[in-house]
């Protein structure tokens, strides 16, 4: 049996890995969700702000509040204050994403007479 050939063998894989790894050079982002729940006597709330993900989205799930099974949301850029996404609630829940994000969000939830909540995620 001869070994001549594994050094140049282990070279070519050692290569091949080096060139692989120079490709990737993201870093993995770990998810972040951030809630807040208009409690009885208050009219909103505001959950703390997150980054956009890597993909530039946030997703946001809400649900009316169980007094007046209604409230409004708004996804607001943290560094301007434009809201970039606006939506009444009525008896029930409402979910999506919003992309084209590139900065921090946060989610007011607001017109609530209690109960209402939201989240957002990146």
């Amino acid at each position: 049996m001869t070994f001549g050939k594994t050094p140049r063998v282990l070279a070519a894989g050692l290569a091949a890995g080096l060139a692989a790894s120079a490709l990737w050079t993201g870093t993995a982002q770990a998810a972040t969700t951030v809630n807040c729940v208009v409690n009885a006597g208050n009219s909103g709330c505001i959950t703390a702000t997150i980054p956009a993900s890597s993909a530039h989205k946030i997703n946001f799930y809400a649900e009316g509040g169980f007094f007046c099974a209604q409230a409004d949301i708004q996804i607001i850029d943290a560094a301007n204050k434009a809201v970039v996404y606006h939506r009444h609630i009525g008896a029930g829940t409402v979910s999506g994403t919003v992309g084209g994000l590139y900065g921090s969000y946060y989610l007011r939830v607001y017109w609530s007479c209690g109960g209402a909540s939201g989240k957002i995620s990146n």
